[in-house]
């Protein structure tokens, strides 16, 4: 009788430890719940009262970003990533078996349908007026972040950072209470940030570089607030249309050929792909004496490395290697 008495209350100890254990957890986690985020989102603070539970992403660099900080679990939809925007293979099988919401276009229809409470894009990144916007957005509950780059839209800048895309990784690790286990990655990239800045130090001559991102007629390029003329800067070199004071604007074959670039950066999506590009700039018989087009000096970017996202930074290095052999002498790959 007593090794029975025992034994049950072994197990009720047991029992109310567990039940004071879990009512502890949900305590913190309702008070971390409770305890509001406020985050400056294209230059106003946006506040944010819950750790989001359903989140959706739109294109491939925003969605990248999501799961760099591993987040895929909470990730219930996306949209934007057609096969020429294709992912990093590092992130495709942690977005097997989320549903794609839409090809193209941000559809608010199937974001209630999965009763999203969080979206991340940006403008022109999904995000447009008269379409899908935070505002409207806020009318069904759902809270948004905004990508940094696609900020210049809505508010002025003075530049664009090598380090912006981890900015607004900070500031989604911090929505969703995930900065601890992710300081030290995000600390990485910006300490190779700082050491790339080292390298390039002191350079006496910066090669030209044209951004060609797709368009015929008229090119489409990069301006000075896009993620490539930081990655430019950063790599010792200097944006051909750093003038235009836009992110993804268009240019003119006449600029082009005035400013006769060193370097030509591919962006490597829609249809042709990087080798059509490359071949659509050589046979255009008005660019034949451009300097990047005579030496054939070509730099292939995906989409989702050429727009802010965790891969910037390697691309930068790599750029850098190009631009500046002589600074990687002796230097590890």
């Amino acid at each position: 009788m007593l090794c029975l008495n025992s034994h049950w209350r072994v197990r009720a100890a047991v029992f109310l430890a567990t039940l004071l254990a879990l009512g502890g957890a949900a305590r913190a986690e309702r008070a971390e719940r409770a305890r509001p985020v406020v985050i400056d989102v294209c230059g106003k603070p946006v506040t944010y009262t819950a750790v989001p539970q359903r989140a959706v992403t739109h294109d491939s660099n925003i969605t990248e970003m999501f799961l760099f900080l591993g987040l895929g679990p909470k990730l219930v939809g996306y949209s934007g990533i057609a096969g020429d925007k294709e992912l990093s293979p590092a992130y495709r099988a942690a977005l097997a078996g989320v549903p794609d919401l839409s090809r193209k276009s941000m559809n608010l229809e199937s974001m209630l349908g999965v009763r999203a409470d969080f979206v991340f894009a940006g403008w022109n990144y999904g995000f447009r007026a008269g379409g899908v916007t935070p505002e409207l957005l806020a009318r069904y509950a759902i809270d948004s972040y905004v990508l940094r780059e696609s900020c210049i839209h809505v508010q002025k800048r003075e530049r664009v950072s090598l380090v912006d895309g981890v900015a607004d990784m900070r500031n989604l690790a911090r929505i969703f209470d995930v900065e601890e286990r992710n300081a030290d990655r995000l600390g990485a990239i910006e300490t190779r940030v700082h050491a790339l800045a080292e390298r390039m130090r002191g350079l006496e001559k910066r090669p030209r570089v044209f951004v060609f991102d797709s368009g015929q007629r008229l090119p489409v390029t990069v301006g000075r607030f896009g993620m490539p003329h930081a990655m430019i800067e950063a790599a010792g070199g200097e944006n051909i249309f750093s003038d235009i004071e836009s992110n993804w604007p268009t240019g003119n074959w006449e600029d082009v050929i005035a400013r006769n670039p060193e370097w030509i950066i591919i962006v490597d999506y829609g249809q042709p792909d990087a080798q059509g590009k490359i071949d659509f700039l050589l046979g255009k018989r008005e660019l034949s004496q451009v300097s990047a087009i005579r030496n054939r000096r070509f730099f292939v970017m995906r989409y989702a490395q050429a727009t802010p996202g965790p891969g910037n930074v390697d691309m930068a290095e790599a750029l850098a290697r190009k631009l500046h052999p002589e600074r990687f002498v002796g230097a590890q790959k």
